[in-house]
Order: structure tokens, then sequence, then C-alpha cells
């Protein structure tokens, strides 16, 4: 194998498939990236068998076809660092010579011929807007559990409908919703293929990675791979095979008082307040018709207290929340100003996004539910 390519290109196609890469390989080979020249391409590939990724690099110039396989950490290393020049990459049968003006590298060779091939891409389902896709799974993939155990709640729930897609996620203590419009294909059948559960983790890793204004989601009625694509990038992810957690019921608005208050404010307001709380287990807010007033702690440790502007309406109400949820529900929304709707002091709370447009239709708000930790006394 022997080319030419744009040291920006190569260090773009790398870090595109960089989040495949297992930082600890259950196979050495798994640990390498493949790059394939063909006569009219290049193609570089990552696989850890639950994620694979590959793209092309733009604009090279194949002087020899070829197939290597290289450390990927030591590769993207190398391809970050390299100056602003041409990147001559050859094989000598041993060893991949990268050259870049004055600098010189030479990798091992790992066995290519050991590398597994990358699943197929399932057929097109719809295409999302970009910017909407990533900043709803930002979003979402705060609340997913992180206990490996309970691996049905470290995903996130892709549900398909005929109008939109809904991204699910819970860690039993909170939940977190967003939906987003999308154009199904013409095939789409929303009976035939109703939901597939992804691993958060891989699917805020892959999100993060993917370029270019919209998003090919690729899924089959099997549901055991996620296919995204956008440009040259190809991003497959295996799904998880169990049933979700039925969360619909904590949807219903049984509201019993409204607060509505400056997001911004309120999460500095948590941030002082918890320094207080009982290793970070709960803050309380006590809501009036004008203000909310925060507290923790107790007669052992200290208290704290802080009181900030809000609107109220309802009676007079004490809740209390563990405060890294809270502020992490808050930070999702992405709101200047977010409202709190309360059931009672044990029941479900809903944040969301305050005077959220109703005629902004291809952006919608994400839902926020969260459990109260429960009072003492």
């Amino acid at each position: 194998m022997k080319l030419r390519v744009e040291r920006d290109c190569l260090a773009d196609a790398v870090s595109v498939v960089g989040p495949a890469v297992p930082r600890r390989p259950p196979v050495p080979v798994l640990a390498g990236i493949r790059l394939r020249a063909e006569p009219d391409s290049v193609s570089v590939a990552g696989f850890d068998n639950e994620i694979s990724s590959h793209t092309l690099i733009a604009g090279a110039e194949v002087h020899e076809p070829g197939e290597v396989l290289v450390s990927g950490r030591l590769l993207t290393e190398i391809a970050k660092a390299l100056p602003a020049r041409p990147v001559d990459l050859s094989d000598n049968g041993d060893r991949l010579e990268i050259v870049c003006g004055q600098s010189r590298f030479a990798l091992p060779l790992m066995a290519v011929d050991d590398y597994p091939e990358l699943p197929s891409t399932p057929p097109i389902a719809g295409a999302v807007d970009h910017t909407d896709f990533c900043e709803a799974v930002a979003q979402v993939a705060v609340a997913a559990g992180r206990d490996d155990t309970l691996p049905m709640l470290t995903g996130v729930n892709l549900e398909f409908h005929a109008g939109f897609l809904r991204l699910v996620s819970t860690d039993r203590f909170r939940i977190a919703i967003r939906e987003l419009d999308w154009q199904p294909v013409n095939s789409f059948d929303d009976g035939q293929l109703a939901s597939m559960l992804v691993p958060a983790r891989a699917l805020a890793e892959t999100s993060k990675a993917l370029s270019g204004p919209r998003i090919e989601i690729a899924a089959s009625p099997s549901q055991t791979i996620l296919g995204l694509t956008t440009g040259s990038q190809h991003h497959t992810l295996r799904t998880l095979d169990m049933p979700y957690a039925p969360y619909q019921g904590y949807l219903k608005d049984n509201r019993t008082a409204t607060a509505q208050l400056n997001s911004a404010v309120l999460v500095e307001a948590i941030k002082r307040v918890s320094l207080l709380s009982s290793r970070g287990t709960q803050v309380q807010l006590t809501f009036t018709a004008a203000t909310a007033r925060l507290s923790a702690g107790g007669d052992n440790e200290g208290n704290a207290e802080e009181t900030i502007t809000c609107e109220f309406d309802g009676e007079p109400l004490t809740v209390a929340f563990n405060p890294r949820y809270l502020i992490e529900g808050l930070t999702a929304t992405h709101a200047e100003s977010v409202e709190i709707a309360l059931n009672g002091p044990t029941r479900a709370a809903n944040l969301r996004a305050a005077n959220h447009d109703p005629e902004e239709q291809t952006r919608r708000s994400l839902t926020y539910v969260l459990m109260p930790v429960r009072l003492p006394g």
C-alpha cells in the first residue's frame, strides 16, 4: 500500500472511527484501525464488536492499493500531531511508514487477516436533522443508567413513529424523553418497526463523530443493528435485545402546582446549598407564591439556605431532590427558564423548558421526570 493524503483529511478520518476502537480490546486486533486503499478510494475503519465505524479519506492519492492494520491509539495521536502538510503512508511489509515533512514514524503492522468484517448497514428507515438528533441524544443520555448489572437501563430507547422519533432513557430515579421530527422512507410501517434499545454510551460517543446536515437512520425489523450514516461516514451499533421499562404512566399531567424559575440562577443556588448536603443526597425546595427557598444540611454537619425568586401557582410545598440529578436535568433542558410541574412531595416532578414556542415544531423540548427524595419524618 502506498498513498498520499492531506494531514487534516487523515486526522478527520481517524477521529471519526476513534470511538469504535475499544480502550480494553477483548482481542488484540480490535485495538487497530484498518486502512484500505483501493484505486479510487481510501477507507478507514474501527470495530469493537458493539460499534463499527468506517469513512473515506477525502482527496487521497493512491499509488499502490493495499490494506493494513495498525494501532488505533498511535495512529490517532500521530495524525493529530503532524504538521499541516501532505502525508505519505507506505507499507513495507512489517511496518506502516508515515512521512510528513521532516517527521517520520514507523508503526508495526497487526494481522489484518484476523480483523473481523464490519456488520452490514441495515436498510434506511428515514432521515433526521443532524443538529436535532445529536442534541436529543446528549439530552437523553444523561438519565441512562450506568450499572452494567441492569443492562436494560443503560440504553436509550429509540422509538419509531410515523411523524416523529422519541428517545427515552431512565435509571429508575429519573426519565428523560425527547421527541424530534424525522422523514421516514415510503416503505416505513409504524407497526413493523416499533423501537430499538441502543447502549447510551455508544450512541452518545458515535453521535459526537457525526457531521453533515442530515443523518440517515438505518434499521431493520430484526432490530439487532442500528445504522447511522452521514456523507461518507457509516456507523453501526449493536442493540440490546431486551424489553424496555414501562414509562408512559409518568407522562400524565397530574400537577397540583407549577413553578417557573430561571435555570442558571437555580443551578448556581443548588451548587452552593448542596455543599452542606450530607453525601449529596438531597436539597429541599420550599415553594411559595413568589420565592423558592433551597436548604440542605442538619444540626451535626451544618446547614445552608438560599432564597431565589420564582413564579409559583399552587399551595405552598416542600419537596427534596438529589442535587446532581436536578442539576443535570436543568442543564439538559437548554432553556433560560424552566417549568417544574409538581404533584406533592412524594410523586414525580416534570421539568421542561418554560415558554416553549408551540409554533417551533421542528425542535421539540425535553421532558425530564425526576423522583423526589423522601423527606425525613
